[in-house]
Protein backbone atom coordinates (compact mmCIF):
# COMPACT_ATOMS: atom_id res chain seq x y z
CA UNK A 1 0.00 0.00 0.00
CA UNK A 2 2.98 2.21 0.86
CA UNK A 3 4.50 1.70 -2.26
CA UNK A 4 1.51 2.23 -4.41
CA UNK A 5 0.61 5.68 -2.46
CA UNK A 6 4.14 6.67 -3.21
CA UNK A 7 3.68 6.09 -7.04
CA UNK A 8 0.77 8.52 -6.91
CA UNK A 9 -1.80 5.61 -6.76
CA UNK A 10 -5.39 7.15 -6.20
CA UNK A 11 -7.59 5.83 -2.89
CA UNK A 12 -9.41 3.78 -5.27
CA UNK A 13 -6.81 2.12 -7.41
CA UNK A 14 -5.17 1.24 -4.33
CA UNK A 15 -8.40 -0.14 -2.47
CA UNK A 16 -9.52 -2.20 -6.08
CA UNK A 17 -5.41 -3.80 -6.51
CA UNK A 18 -5.43 -4.69 -2.62
CA UNK A 19 -8.98 -5.43 -2.35
CA UNK A 20 -9.73 -3.24 0.68
CA UNK A 21 -13.05 -1.54 2.15
CA UNK A 22 -12.88 1.89 2.28
CA UNK A 23 -12.75 1.32 6.47
CA UNK A 24 -9.77 -1.25 6.07
CA UNK A 25 -8.14 1.23 3.66
CA UNK A 26 -8.18 4.61 6.28
CA UNK A 27 -7.23 2.22 8.86
CA UNK A 28 -4.23 0.91 7.04
CA UNK A 29 -3.35 4.42 6.13
CA UNK A 30 -3.27 5.83 9.96
CA UNK A 31 -1.31 2.80 10.85
CA UNK A 32 1.41 4.22 8.15
CA UNK A 33 1.05 7.74 9.28
CA UNK A 34 2.08 6.16 12.40
CA UNK A 35 4.68 4.40 11.64
CA UNK A 36 6.49 7.59 9.04
CA UNK A 37 5.99 9.65 12.74
CA UNK A 38 8.36 6.95 14.07
CA UNK A 39 10.75 7.10 11.77
CA UNK A 40 10.66 10.53 11.62
CA UNK A 41 11.55 10.81 15.25
CA UNK A 42 14.13 8.01 15.49
CA UNK A 43 15.65 9.76 12.33
CA UNK A 44 15.80 12.89 14.25
CA UNK A 45 17.45 11.37 17.25
CA UNK A 46 20.21 10.37 15.39
CA UNK A 47 23.21 11.97 13.14
CA UNK A 48 21.13 13.82 10.94
CA UNK A 49 19.82 16.58 13.31
CA UNK A 50 23.55 17.32 14.07
CA UNK A 51 24.37 17.14 10.28
CA UNK A 52 21.54 19.37 9.69
CA UNK A 53 21.98 21.96 12.49
CA UNK A 54 25.64 22.24 11.00
CA UNK A 55 25.18 22.61 7.56
CA UNK A 56 22.76 25.62 8.53
CA UNK A 57 25.18 27.03 10.86
CA UNK A 58 27.83 26.61 8.20
CA UNK A 59 25.27 28.68 5.72
CA UNK A 60 24.48 31.38 8.31
CA UNK A 61 28.01 31.81 8.83
CA UNK A 62 28.84 32.35 5.47
CA UNK A 63 26.36 34.83 4.89
CA UNK A 64 27.20 36.79 7.63
CA UNK A 65 30.99 37.08 6.14
CA UNK A 66 29.76 38.03 3.10
CA UNK A 67 27.72 40.31 3.67
CA UNK A 68 30.90 42.16 5.82
CA UNK A 69 32.78 42.07 2.46
CA UNK A 70 29.82 43.11 0.49
CA UNK A 71 29.57 46.31 2.85
CA UNK A 72 33.03 47.06 3.05
CA UNK A 73 35.17 45.94 0.04
CA UNK A 74 36.72 48.39 -1.81
CA UNK A 75 35.90 47.60 -5.43
CA UNK A 76 31.93 47.59 -6.61
CA UNK A 77 32.94 44.64 -8.40
CA UNK A 78 33.83 42.48 -5.08
CA UNK A 79 31.17 44.21 -3.31
CA UNK A 80 28.88 42.52 -6.13
CA UNK A 81 30.10 39.40 -6.28
CA UNK A 82 29.82 39.03 -2.32
CA UNK A 83 26.09 39.92 -2.29
CA UNK A 84 26.21 37.33 -5.37
CA UNK A 85 27.44 34.66 -3.28
CA UNK A 86 25.60 35.77 -0.13
CA UNK A 87 22.72 35.34 -2.26
CA UNK A 88 23.45 32.01 -3.35
CA UNK A 89 24.08 30.78 0.64
CA UNK A 90 20.09 32.26 1.36
CA UNK A 91 19.31 29.91 -1.23
CA UNK A 92 20.77 27.03 -0.10
CA UNK A 93 20.02 27.63 3.95
CA UNK A 94 16.05 27.73 2.42
CA UNK A 95 16.67 24.67 0.25
CA UNK A 96 18.06 23.08 3.36
CA UNK A 97 15.26 24.14 5.53
CA UNK A 98 12.72 22.46 2.72
CA UNK A 99 14.97 19.35 1.18
CA UNK A 100 16.97 18.50 4.10
CA UNK A 101 21.10 18.26 3.76
CA UNK A 102 21.27 15.26 1.19
CA UNK A 103 19.32 16.59 -0.89
CA UNK A 104 21.54 19.73 -0.97
CA UNK A 105 24.08 17.97 -0.99
CA UNK A 106 23.00 16.30 -4.15
CA UNK A 107 21.98 19.24 -5.77
CA UNK A 108 25.22 20.88 -5.19
CA UNK A 109 27.23 18.32 -6.34
CA UNK A 110 25.18 17.91 -9.63
CA UNK A 111 25.81 21.53 -10.00
CA UNK A 112 29.48 21.58 -9.48
CA UNK A 113 29.40 18.43 -11.97
CA UNK A 114 27.58 21.04 -14.98
CA UNK A 115 29.11 24.20 -14.41
CA UNK A 116 32.09 23.04 -12.34
CA UNK A 117 34.15 24.32 -9.14
CA UNK A 118 34.57 27.90 -8.83
CA UNK A 119 37.60 29.41 -10.99
CA UNK A 120 37.96 26.36 -13.45
CA UNK A 121 37.98 26.83 -16.58
CA UNK A 122 35.26 24.48 -18.56
CA UNK A 123 37.25 22.37 -21.14
CA UNK A 124 35.45 22.39 -24.87
CA UNK A 125 34.15 19.40 -26.25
Amino acid sequence: MRSMLSGKATVMEVRKVLGLSRSTYYRQLEVIKEQDQEWLTELARGEFTSEFRKAHDTLEALERRLLHIADTAPRDRDKIEAARLCIDAELDRIALLAEGPTALAIRRRTKKELVGEPGEVQKAA
